[in-house]
């Protein structure tokens, strides 16, 4: 049906070209559309404009000079993420070579599990160089800032200030000083009676043993003598303080560690009493003999003693010399006061051993008469 009405449709209505008219499309009115302008993007403040600038141009001029040879570890620079990775991501730093942040380096606020989860590409981010390889272009990045001290910046002597006691154990404390790893203070080099607990902090310590193989960090809260054991010479001459003086030797403060110790035999006289030569609090000059940093041991020998100005005459003719008539006469009154201690004291029985091999000695050396 439908197709025999279309038939008789276009007989009675033929469709030519000249009668399908169509209408003029440049003649037809056009709608106008109005497209709204972008809002100008609103300038900065000046101020922050230029601190911007100074920023910018300050990081330039800062690795400016940064190549690859030239680059250190603990290096800061500031990267840009170019491509994240299952173990970590590689940073755009601005040496031509990208560097790479392992996941472990990856500092957030939560356990990293995923890289993808905390960088994206074109992220910009704080790194710090752990380690550079020239040769074969690479460099290790990290996010975590690096630590005031490392085992090339620790040294036997110095200073720390501000540690924090992290753990206490029987032999020691561990203390927190912001280096490679936690240092150890023994109880023996910590004040008499003081125990710290965890928590506390200590003003100032020094370092006695570094051990980068062993992984040892030794500290004490005792200043450390002017004079290390390394230092001190056999043969060297110093100056120093008598500390302490006894019969047959007398102890010096010469900086050390342990005081010096002069024996009377040093002297090169027998029989002779140390008070005889030095007085307490005396600063005299000494010389090294001996130094035995295992035992912790120094022997000195006292400068500047004679031993010929010290020898008793030998005749009532012979005229004394100042220092042996002072040095007869100490004599006299240590002889006194060793015979007056002997009275003193109760008299030994005697051994009838002792007196039969006496006898029979005496019998002999008759006999022979």
């Amino acid at each position: 049906m439908a197709v025999h009405l279309r038939r008789n449709f276009l007989r009675e209505f033929p469709v030519s070209d000249e009668n399908l008219e169509v209408p003029a499309i440049d003649n037809a009115p056009v709608a106008e559309v109005s497209v709204p302008e972008a809002p100008e993007a609103e300038a900065a403040p000046s101020g922050a404009s230029e601190v911007n600038q100074a920023q910018a141009a300050q990081a330039s001029e800062a690795e400016a000079g940064l190549t690859l040879e030239t680059l250190k570890p603990r290096t800061a620079l500031k990267g840009k993420i170019a491509r994240v990775d299952l173990g970590g991501a590689f940073a755009d730093v601005g040496l031509g070579v990208d560097g790479f942040i392992h996941i472990s380096q990856i500092v957030s606020d939560k356990p990293v599990t995923r890289v993808a989860d905390v960088l994206k590409v074109g992220d910009e981010v704080d790194v710090y160089v752990s380690r550079v390889n020239p040769a074969r272009k690479r460099i290790e990045l990290t996010m975590s800032k690096p630590a005031a001290f490392d085992w090339t910046n620790l040294h036997l002597g110095s200073k720390l200030e501000n540690v924090k006691v992290v753990s206490v154990e029987s032999f020691g404390a561990f203390v927190d000083f912001d280096g490679p790893k936690h240092g150890l203070i023994p109880f023996n080099l910590m004040p008499r009676g003081m125990r710290p607990k965890v928590g506390d902090p200590i003003d100032v310590v020094w370092v006695v043993e570094v051990d980068e193989a062993k992984r040892r960090i030794g500290l004490t809260m005792m200043e450390p003598a002017a004079l290390p054991w390394e230092k001190i010479r056999k043969g060297e001459k110093l100056t120093g303080r008598v500390t302490r003086v006894e019969r047959n030797s007398a102890y010096v403060d010469i900086g050390a560690e342990r005081d010096g110790m002069i024996r009377a035999s040093t002297l090169g006289m027998s029989f002779v009493d140390m008070h005889s030569f030095v007085t307490e609090g005396e600063q005299i000059n000494v010389r090294v003999i001996k130094v035995d940093p295992g035992k912790r041991q120094i022997d000195l020998a006292l400068e500047g003693v004679n031993p010929n100005d010290y020898a008793l005459s030998s005749g009532p003719e012979e005229e004394l010399s100042p220092f042996a008539a002072a040095f007869q006469r100490a004599q006299r009154l240590k002889r006194a006061q060793v015979a007056s201690e002997a009275g003193d004291r109760p008299v030994k029985k005697s051994n009838p051993q002792n007196d039969l091999l006496d006898r029979t000695l005496q019998q002999m050396q008759d006999s022979k008469k």
